[in-house]
């Protein structure tokens, strides 16, 4: 069954009706501080570039990133998301940018290449085939020794999983070797990986893959 990615327009429209900070709850805009000590902890991420960031929400990440230097293009599906980011880029001096991009579509941006691309819970968002697409658009938009950063659910019971919303496909959570074997297919090289647990009783966790792309 095809997936509907729009849902995610939905939800974001839900999110600011509701009076959030951003994408799943206040909450989780606090533990976003995380994820970022988690992408800089590899001490081979450029010091200074161009930043992709795959699914940017409301924007939080890309103003994290852009506050250390970095000049970030932000990417979602979501014409809410990219209104939500640049009212909080407003006045912030930064140099971020958003755009309304559908990642599944083949050969994006075309002429464009980046230094380090960050991917903050997108790729499981993407089901079947088109995560092949996805992730070649990827390889294709990092610079050679450039680096892609996912940070993805993950099962641990070794077996992947689909989770549905409204009756379609909503996430794929895949087990840590799926996901390695996924990412190595299209060409990347692992650097470094590792799997997070949740809290006691979570049935998934998130994996952290730090990729390059050597050609």
């Amino acid at each position: 069954m095809k997936p509907d990615y729009l849902v995610h327009e939905k939800q974001y429209q839900e999110a600011r009706d509701k009076g959030w900070s951003g994408w799943g709850g206040n909450d989780r805009i606090a533990y976003e501080q995380i994820w970022v000590e988690l992408l800089f902890a590899y001490t081979e991420i450029p010091k200074t570039g161009e930043v992709l960031e795959l699914g940017y929400g409301e924007g939080h990440i890309s103003r994290l990133i852009a506050q250390k230097g970095y000049r970030v293009l932000g990417v979602d599906i979501s014409p809410t998301a990219i209104q939500w980011a640049n009212e909080k880029t407003l006045g912030m001096g930064l140099n971020a940018e958003y755009l309304e991009l559908d990642l599944t579509k083949p050969d994006v941006l075309p002429g464009k290449i980046f230094d380090l691309i960050v991917d903050g819970n997108c790729l499981h968002c993407i089901i079947g085939e088109d995560r092949k697409t996805f992730l070649s658009n990827v390889y294709r938009l990092l610079k050679v020794n450039g680096i892609f950063f996912v940070f993805s659910k993950c099962s641990y019971s070794g077996e992947d999983e689909i989770i549905e919303f409204e009756g379609k496909p909503y996430r794929f959570v895949p087990s840590q070797e799926k996901l390695h074997s996924e990412l190595e297919a299209i060409g990347f090289e692992i650097k470094r990986s590792d799997l997070h647990r949740g809290r006691e009783g979570d049935k998934y966790g998130h994996c952290t893959v730090h990729l390059t792309r050597n050609s």
